[in-house]
């Protein structure tokens, strides 16, 4: 699972949307570093699962150090390649163990990373080492409820479990003496694009596991492992985009997303306590005691 993350998983776009609904993604990843930076003011900061640096950056303004770490070897190439603070350091990892020492940071933020782990201990025990006593870790997650019928797997393919709000919280107890779990929610227009592209990725999923179910998992992995061979990694892209739901313009700028890209920003987006399976992401706040 790690080498295929490290491998396969995108970077995430920052300019050039073709969708109303990537740029509604941006939004929302960009709008939990936002929450970030208020917290990180005067601390050292490790940006845990960082892809292309374009949120370290957010975090770095307001840190003394900061330092961003991922599995993929492209996305710290990328990181690195871009205009950063020089309080910024980048590294690959192994996906095992930090390279840093016990106690090394005040804040460790891990977005959008936590449903991409299949062995929970030496993620959180690693994040629990290096980050100093009293310090802060935030996890941000894809809101299970909004987006999976009960006990469908994820449909994103590199995702290995979502969750709910309680299913996050009674997993973080385990590691952190208080944990917070709060809400990603928006404006009537940015909410409905993303529950929109939610809802059709799930009627998809729906569709497509009633198919895989009168297909032999036999005969469906062998065809996986064959397509992964013959099969350049853009094209497979585009299909798990195609697969996954995800609507894009086809070629060259569309007017209507300009349009809805100039109507709105992370202004739109705030955070609540209540309401949490109608969230659009959710966000924990744990502290080490």
């Amino acid at each position: 699972m790690i080498k295929y993350q490290a491998d396969e998983h995108p970077l995430v776009p920052t300019d050039g949307f073709r969708s109303r609904e990537e740029y509604a993604l941006y939004l929302i990843h960009v709008a939990a570093y936002e929450e970030a930076a208020r917290l990180a003011s005067g601390k050292r900061v490790l940006d845990l699962g960082c892809n292309n640096g374009y949120g370290t950056e957010r975090v770095a303004r307001a840190a003394v150090r900061a330092a961003g770490v991922d599995v993929s070897s492209q996305s710290i190439e990328a990181a690195r390649q871009r205009e950063s603070a020089r309080n910024i350091e980048f590294r690959v990892i192994d996906g095992t163990r930090l390279p840093f020492d016990d106690e090394t940071f005040d804040l460790v933020i891990s977005f959008q990373v936590i449903e991409h782990i299949a062995d929970y201990t030496p993620y959180l025990s690693e994040i629990k080492r290096v980050l100093a006593s009293g310090g802060s870790v935030i996890f941000t997650t894809p809101n299970g409820p909004l987006r999976l019928d009960p006990g469908m797997k994820p449909w994103n393919p590199f995702h290995v479990r979502e969750f709910s709000s309680s299913e996050l919280r009674d997993l973080l107890a385990e590691w952190f003496p208080k944990v917070v779990i709060r809400g990603l929610f928006a404006g009537d227009e940015l909410y409905d694009v993303e529950f929109r592209r939610m809802q059709r990725s799930r009627e998809n999923a729906r569709r497509r596991y009633a198919l895989e179910a009168q297909l032999s998992y036999r005969l469906k992995q062998s065809f996986v492992r064959v397509l992964r061979g013959v099969v350049p990694a853009p094209v497979r892209a585009r299909i798990r985009s195609a697969v996954g739901g995800e609507k894009t313009a086809a070629t060259g700028p569309d007017p209507r997303v300009q349009s809805f890209i100039d109507r709105h920003s992370t202004a739109d987006l705030f955070y609540r306590n209540d309401e949490l399976d109608r969230a659009l992401d959710l966000m924990a706040i744990c502290t080490k005691s």
